[in-house]
């Protein structure tokens, strides 16, 4: 008995009857152990429901060929694409990585699918791996709160504030990887020789405060900033949009204003200065 790699048959040659004889038999098993290649993972394994999210795929026995990526609803996988499967170009990169752009789910609702792969005329993967798509962020429905928002924050000690993503229905998002940028600014001073021009008002210089922002990966992000003077600094929260617009979230900019009398406590997330707002 042999094994037929190309087309997965089981070969097997012999009988005796009182004598060898010249028999040949072969079994098809290409459904049980599928084909050459298969896939293991992708990055990241969730997106919007409108689609156009790269994905890096991994696996091994990708071949530089016509290669489709398979997204069918429902948790289970499939021996052909059906009603419920939309299928995507891959792009070849090594035997063991491709990449693709997930396709748009809004027919199917916000609910998870299953991956597979078929490259040139083989067949589709045994191997699957879950996906799942969510409703589309929107940049008026998100939000922000926290001291680095307010007034009369403390200068020269570190302070911070929440965005929090929400859906169409108003609903937290659970999952990260949505694209934030908070930024932070300060009025550059007017220089005492400017020289106004007749009819040209003055326009205002701003320079930009560094910030760090962190992805809590639950639909939650955190933006710490230090102030050490005692200024009003404006602060945009904006957001890449299902059509690569950066968009200022519900509330953007906002105005926080530091002062050496206030105190380091009022800077934390649970401080005074959190609470008399929220009592306010």
């Amino acid at each position: 008995m042999a094994y037929d790699e190309r087309d997965r048959r089981l070969v097997i040659f012999g009988g005796w009857n009182n004598g060898w004889k010249d028999d040949l038999y072969t079994l098809t098993v290409a459904k049980i152990v599928g084909p050459s290649y298969a896939i293991v993972s992708s990055d990241p394994d969730l997106g919007q429901l409108s689609g156009n999210v790269e994905l890096k795929i991994t696996g091994r026995g990708f071949k530089e060929l016509s290669i489709s990526v398979l997204f069918t609803q429902g948790n289970k996988p499939v021996d052909q694409a059906g009603k419920l499967t939309l299928q995507v170009p891959g792009t070849f990169i090594s035997e063991t990585e491709l990449t693709c752009i997930t396709p748009n789910f809004e027919q199917f609702g916000p609910k998870e699918c299953v991956m597979q792969l078929c490259i040139g005329n083989g067949d589709l993967t045994t191997t699957w791996i879950p996906f799942q798509y969510f409703l589309n962020t929107r940049a008026n429905k998100s939000l922000a709160y926290g001291p680095g928002i307010l007034q009369n924050c403390c200068a020269g000690t570190p302070v911070e504030f929440v965005i929090v993503a929400r859906n169409d229905l108003n609903e937290n998002r659970t999952s990260g990887r949505d694209k934030f940028v908070a930024k932070v600014k300060k009025e550059i001073p007017k220089p005492e020789d400017y020289e106004e021009e007749e009819g040209v008002p003055y326009r205002p210089k701003f320079e930009e405060i560094e910030c760090d922002l962190h992805d809590n990966q639950d639909g939650t992000y955190k933006v710490q900033y230090k102030i050490d003077e005692e200024i009003e600094v404006e602060v945009h929260v904006l957001f890449e949009d299902d059509k690569g617009n950066m968009v200022q979230i519900r509330g953007s900019p906002y105005k926080a204003s530091f002062s050496k009398n206030a105190k380091p406590n009022d800077n934390l997330m649970a401080g005074p200065l959190m609470q008399a707002n929220f009592k306010a």
